[in-house]
């Protein structure tokens, strides 16, 4: 039975973990090509990595990352290192079909590689610290706690509910560092080639994925050989230090070059060459108020405190019941940040890898001779230098503590088996009481995660999906006199600012907003009354052209309607860089046709039709301020009510369109 409990415990430990994470990835849906957003931007950018790799070079073609992209002597770069896009290439040799929709499908891939490797990991620290000793019930079930803390109940579930760049790095980031911290002990314990091969290809990997990652590992990897030349790894070791060293010091310098080859630097990017830098008069003014970088040790104490402050977390009286901080994250000390968003504390939304990390400092700190133990110091060195650079970086956000996941699933290993053999010489009501408590810590962190994930998916990708999100709020967790209802407040004009969470009604629901509570797009659109204009040929048609109405967006545009003397009409979409036409349907005397305005919040856009003639185009609905700043757009309707337009023959009356039913049994339930 005891040799059973390992694989137990472990397959226990990723049932609750996997099932969270793929929940989160797939948010409740079974599409394998979602992406964060209808559109797709920043879902596909490992693509157009990938194809240009299979073109035979590494920029990618001008204005494809949008803001993303750094332009250097007249060329644009993707600054993620290109490992994620390798993986893609082939799948791209033998097909295109699922160009920019392989996101999901490699964020799950990477979340296998991360489990397998943590539950390795767990196992072999267990190795090193209580050697071949049976495992006992205790120690199988904390592991089975702790590998599902690990797998799901870490930021690395709020990772997964977004399908697009920024996450997708993360997630393999964190589990290929993990997996170069696994093949480091193995490594010093056992410094075979073969071992020194595997890891050298996680180094080279982790290096190829995400900077700071495989600067920190490669580092201690280079370190470890030091220590193995002086001899005090054992004198067996010593002639196996040029192993280490390069498996430490090839993927650091492909790396370099990498780098080099884009930027002429063996690490940074030039912000200054960055599109957004262009447009954004904020990232300039961080830029200069920090010497030119956003990086820098100016920086520790605002991540100090909004990274691990035991507040950094939000409970509420409705769906999702947990979330992240109502504010934006704080500058401290004097610091000048280039972005911060509503972040969440791995104090609060990881307890129990906090917790048991903070358990390992004993057990690392206490002098010993025996190398299992002194393994384990470079290999938490390794997961705590990965987080150095996020710690100062003047960007602060959530899903930058999947930095501290590697540290944090090493140093919680070594905190477990220490606790566990504490906790074994206990009785048995002490044993299951501190049993129980990790147990509902980690579910708590499984809870957290995976609540905030799913409502970061609803209000990323907004449409549908977001009034489906708020339709569950109110069935969850709505009616009169609840706290939810408390939420609905309602004016004639959407307001500048608002409190998070706060879901505001324009007019007789004319529009329903979502509060982000974050600095950048405060107002979200929910759902909107559309726009219809009713047109009558009162009479003998006439040429001519007459503005219906004009949407205020990322850039102006015009909807008008012209018509013939030979009883056609169309709609016209009009703009600074041109025309274009509906097209033409047939219309008689006396009869009526109807011109319909629907926003498209999960666009962006806002979509014109004719009754009849069908689909005519689209109108931006997104407003951008100087700072690129998002608030939603308006549509002005030419006229108030009705007005005759003679020289056609038509009148033009507003009528009502279909109220949007949610808004209204929220502002029922408000009232």
């Amino acid at each position: 039975m005891r040799q059973r409990r390992v694989p137990l415990a472990t397959a226990a430990g990723l049932v609750v973990g996997g099932l969270a994470y793929f929940l989160a990835l797939f948010d409740y849906r079974l599409d394998p090509t979602r992406t964060a957003v209808r559109l797709g931007y920043a879902s596909n950018f490992f693509d157009i990595q990938a194809q240009s790799f299979l073109e035979g070079r590494i920029d990618v073609p001008a204005g494809s990352l949008g803001i993303e992209g750094f332009i250097v002597d007249g060329k644009t770069y993707m600054y993620f290192p290109p490992f994620p896009a390798l993986l893609r290439v082939p799948i791209m040799l033998v097909t295109r079909a699922f160009d920019g929709q392989l996101t999901l499908a490699s964020m799950a891939l990477a979340w296998l590689v991360f489990a397998t490797m943590t539950s390795l990991l767990l196992w072999q620290v267990r190795r090193c610290i209580s050697w071949d000793l049976p495992v006992s019930r205790l120690e199988a079930a904390a592991a089975a706690v702790f590998i599902a803390a690990a797998t799901g109940g870490s930021v690395v579930t709020f990772d997964a509910s977004l399908p697009w760049v920024y996450h997708e790095v993360y997630l393999w980031a964190v589990g290929l560092v993990i997996g170069t911290i696994y093949w480091l002990i193995r490594t010093i314990l056992e410094p075979t080639r073969t071992n020194a091969i595997w890891l050298g290809g996680f180094a080279l990997a982790s290096a190829l994925t995400r900077t700071t990652g495989g600067w920190a590992v490669c580092l201690v990897i280079v370190g470890v050989a030091g220590w193995f030349l002086t001899g005090r790894a054992g004198a067996e070791r010593r002639a196996r230090w040029r192993l280490l060293l390069v498996a430490g010091g090839t993927p650091l310098l492909t790396a370099i070059v990498y780098n080099a080859v884009k930027f002429n630097h063996p690490f940074l990017f030039p912000l200054q060459n960055q599109v957004w830098t262009q447009v954004n008069a904020h990232r300039r003014e961080a830029l200069g108020a920090n010497g030119g970088s956003i990086t820098g040790p100016q920086f520790l104490l605002t991540s100090l405190v909004n990274y691990f402050r035991p507040d950094g977390i939000r409970f509420v009286g409705y769906f999702p019941w947990i979330t992240l901080p109502a504010e934006p994250a704080r500058a401290y000390g004097g610091a000048f940040l280039d972005q911060y968003y509503r972040t969440g504390s791995i104090t609060a939304f990881m307890p129990l890898l906090f917790l048991l990390s903070v358990a390992a400092v004993p057990v690392l700190l206490r002098r010993t001779s025996r190398v299992e133990r002194q393994a384990l110091r470079p290999a938490v060195l390794a997961g705590v230098l990965v987080s150095g650079g996020v710690m100062a970086y003047g960007y602060v956000a959530y899903r930058y503590t999947s930095e501290f996941v590697p540290a944090l699933v090493v140093a919680g290993s070594v905190g477990l088996w220490a606790s566990c053999a504490v906790v074994e010489r206990w009785r048995r009501p002490a044993r299951d009481l501190v049993l129980g408590l990790g147990a509902a810590l980690a579910l708590f962190g499984v809870a957290a995660n995976l609540l905030t994930a799913h409502a970061m998916a609803a209000t990323t990708w907004r449409g549908d999906q977001l009034r489906e999100f708020v339709a569950l709020q109110e069935r969850t967790s709505g009616g009169k006199g609840s706290a939810f209802s408390r939420t609905v407040k309602q004016s004639a004009t959407l307001p500048a600012d608002g409190e998070t969470d706060e879901l505001h009604v324009v007019g007789n629901c004319d529009a329903l907003y979502l509060n982000t509570g974050d600095a950048y797009e405060p107002w979200v659109l929910v759902e909107r009354r559309p726009d219809v204009i009713e047109v009558r040929v009162t009479g003998r048609l006439r040429a001519g052209k007459t503005l219906l109405l004009t949407a205020h967006g990322s850039t102006k545009r015009s909807a008008w309607l012209e018509t013939t003397n030979n009883h056609f009409a169309r709609v016209l979409i009009t703009s600074s860089t041109g025309t274009y036409a509906g097209p033409w349907f047939g219309v008689y005397a006396k009869s009526t046709f109807r011109i319909g305005v629907s926003v498209r919040s999960d666009l962006g856009f806002a979509e014109v039709t004719s009754t009849p003639g069908g689909f005519v185009g689209y109108l931006p609905f997104i407003e951008w301020d100087k700072d690129w700043n998002a608030r939603p757009g308006r549509i002005d309707v030419a006229f108030s009510r009705t007005t005759a337009v003679p020289r056609q023959g038509i009148t033009l009356t507003r009528a009502a369109g279909v109220p949007p039913t949610l808004c209204q049994r929220l502002l029922a339930d408000a009232r």
